[in-house]
């Protein structure tokens, strides 16, 4: 008989197809509780890989309310087992200056204090009035301005002290 060798391969998922993965364990338990993924970012290799989860709701959500769902997830992902190799799991809230980049970014601003910097080096802040799917309307000091979306370089929620 001669030498037979056996190796177990795992194949590593393409990181789109991995995030989307994730995206489909977590969405089921996140729904449950009324949360919404706002983002999620897989950086890092094999030995060092951190999983961001940035989260939220229409009233907000605490540390206490990520610092569960975090338990939550684990297990879930735990179970699942879609990350080759160790990781560190992060969830959190996406914060008072969170960036807008994408459609229902913006749609959840409606009514906020936005702070939009134009491609033309312009700075707005006001309250973000209507979004569609080419253009802002953005109320500043008692002015509607309308933006084009191709206009805008940057946008963020704005807190003023």
């Amino acid at each position: 008989m001669g030498y037979k060798e056996s190796w177990h391969v795992r194949v590593e998922m393409a990181p789109a197809d991995l995030t989307q993965k994730i995206s489909q364990l977590i969405e089921p338990i996140l729904h449950e509780q009324g949360i919404e993924l706002v983002e999620l970012a897989l950086t890092g290799n094999d030995r060092r890989r951190m999983l961001r989860l940035f989260v939220d709701r229409p009233e907000g959500i605490s540390i206490g309310e990520c610092a569960g769902l975090s338990r939550s997830l684990a297990d879930v992902l735990d179970t699942h087992d879609p990350i080759r190799g160790a990781y560190t799991l992060e969830v959190s809230s996406p914060g008072l200056t969170r960036p807008l980049g994408s459609p229902r970014d913006f749609e959840r601003a409606i009514g906020k204090l936005v702070k939009v910097v134009c491609s033309n080096g312009k700075v707005l802040v006001g309250k973000l009035e209507d979004v569609t799917a080419t253009s802002l309307m953005v109320e500043v000091d008692g002015d509607l301005v309308s933006l084009s979306m191709d206009e805008v370089a940057k946008a963020n929620l704005h807190f003023a002290f």
